[in-house]
């Protein structure tokens, strides 16, 4: 499978040293319950470290340093670690909306960025998925997915425990190329910036596709 170019974020584009040191500074100077009030991630203060779940499974971020891990113990690849900082930081602790919108909706950003998410997230969902929705719905479940009732296919994740991502895939026919789109709610900049939410879809949209090669037809 060709590899998927991903969607440049801000810290990939500045130093990521310095996105990681901002990002740290920020999650050092606030209280942990607050953080847990605001994202739903958990805090074991006996080893200094919160829990939090990604895509459905768990992970550690020590506190105050924000060093991310999974259960196993394994680090992460460094631009999730400060996405992953970004979300315990920046999230509002608002109440999900339950209005999906658009990337092109998302307010402070989404119209200007469109093109290059398109590109990254929505171009594959359909051009893997378009011909096969099925394999959509059989991949979401290894990522805690449910289907849901939106155009002929769709399933919705749980990225961040306040960050549901959903997808969606209209089948083509004769006349018409099969079509998507990947929705968020309408509280998501509240907890994320718009790049943030471009990389989101971008990260979700690899997993499903890396997922569907050892998920046979």
């Amino acid at each position: 499978m060709r590899k998927m170019k991903e969607f440049k974020t801000d810290y990939e584009q500045d130093n990521d040293i310095i996105s990681y040191q901002k990002a740290q500074k920020k999650l050092s100077a606030l209280d942990p319950q607050v953080i847990v009030n605001n994202t739903d991630a958990l805090f074991d203060p006996d080893n200094n470290r919160f829990k939090l779940k990604i895509l459905g499974k768990e992970h550690f971020v020590s506190y105050p340093e924000g060093k991310v891990t999974t259960v196993e113990g394994k680090k992460i690849h460094f631009p999730l670690n400060v996405l992953i900082l970004h979300y315990l930081t920046q999230a509002s602790g608002r109440p999900l909306k339950g209005k999906l919108i658009s990337y092109r909706e998302v307010p402070e950003g989404g119209e200007v960025y469109y093109g290059a998410f398109k590109r990254a997230a929505i171009d594959p969902l359909v051009q893997n998925f378009g011909h096969k929705p099925e394999l959509l719905l059989k991949a979401s479940k290894h990522l805690n997915g449910k289907q849901v009732s939106i155009g002929d296919y769709s399933i919705t994740l749980p990225f961040f425990p306040k960050i549901p991502i959903t997808f969606v895939i209209w089948q083509g026919d004769d006349e018409f190329a099969p079509s998507g789109n990947i929705l968020f709610d309408g509280s998501a900049i509240s907890y994320l910036s718009v790049k943030d939410l471009a990389f989101v879809g971008n990260i979700s949209i690899r997993k499903l596709i890396n997922i569907t090669e050892n998920i046979k037809d």
